[in-house]
Formats: C-alpha cells, sequence, structure tokens
C-alpha cells in the first residue's frame, strides 16, 4: 500500500492535534505520509503546522506536511479523516452543563453523555456529514 495521506480537521485544537500529530510522527509506518493540517483559525492552523514540522524534523518522519484553510480542499484524496472539530466549544460548553441543570439534570462535563452530549452532537454532526459526503470512499 501507498503512503497514506492524511488530513487533521481541527488542527488548531492545542490538546487534541498535538497528541495526534505526535502520534503519527511516532508511527514508522506512517512515515513518509501526507499530513494535511486543517483549521478556521489562521493562527493557530499555523502554529500547529510549525510544531508538525519541527516534530518531523526530530523524529526524521519524513512526512509531506501542508496547511490549508479549507476543509474541502483537504479532503480531496484523503485516505484517513481525523476530526478535532468543535463548534465554539468554550461558548456552548456552558450552555450543555447550564441547560440540563436548569431542568434538574446534573451534566457530566464531557461532550458524550446526557443531554449535552446530545447538544454538542448536534452542533458537530453537520460538518461530520458534510466530511463523509466529500469522502472518496462513498459509494
Amino acid at each position: 500500500m501507498d503512503k497514506p495521506n492524511i488530513v487533521l480537521i481541527g488542527a488548531g485544537s492545542a490538546q487534541f492535534s498535538l497528541i495526534t500529530i505526535y502520534d503519527i510522527i511516532r508511527h514508522s509506518s506512517l512515515h513518509r505520509s501526507k499530513l494535511t493540517l486543517v483549521d478556521i483559525d489562521e493562527e493557530r492552523l499555523k502554529l500547529a503546522e510549525r510544531l508538525a514540522r519541527r516534530l518531523n524534523e526530530k523524529f526524521k518522519a519524513g512526512l509531506k506536511i501542508e496547511s490549508t484553510l479549507d476543509r474541502k480542499v483537504a479532503l480531496d484524496g484523503a485516505d484517513f479523516i481525523i476530526s478535532a472539530v468543535e463548534v465554539e466549544r468554550e461558548r456552548c460548553w456552558k450552555f450543555d452543563c447550564e441547560i440540563p441543570l436548569k431542568y434538574g439534570i446534573k451534566q457530566v462535563v464531557g461532550e458524550c453523555g446526557g443531554p449535552g452530549g446530545l447538544f454538542h452532537a448536534l452542533r458537530i454532526i453537520p460538518i461530520v456529514l458534510d466530511m463523509q459526503r466529500r469522502s472518496r470512499y462513498l459509494p
């Protein structure tokens, strides 16, 4: 198999993208792959790209690293799509916890469970479906 084309959408995420980029670079089977970083925040994207390039150089992974603000362009030819997408995370997380509490439901902090998890999913699902529609693996 040729080396994969990996796309990381939401690469501006300080915590998630750092761990993900590090994991990709540390796996020798992924060395010389293409890694495309995508985010809507240009400054965060530039920071993620600099970090990826430094790690790539340090571990001699030979990745071909690109970045773009346009996920539609990045998805063309992607073999793997990793999503760290959030929609107004800080502002919305507050509501994810406060609205259930208003109705007597203590929401555990996190995006996966309870009413807050549903709110989170409803924000993210349209973006995930768009990525899926653009995937070349659709029948």
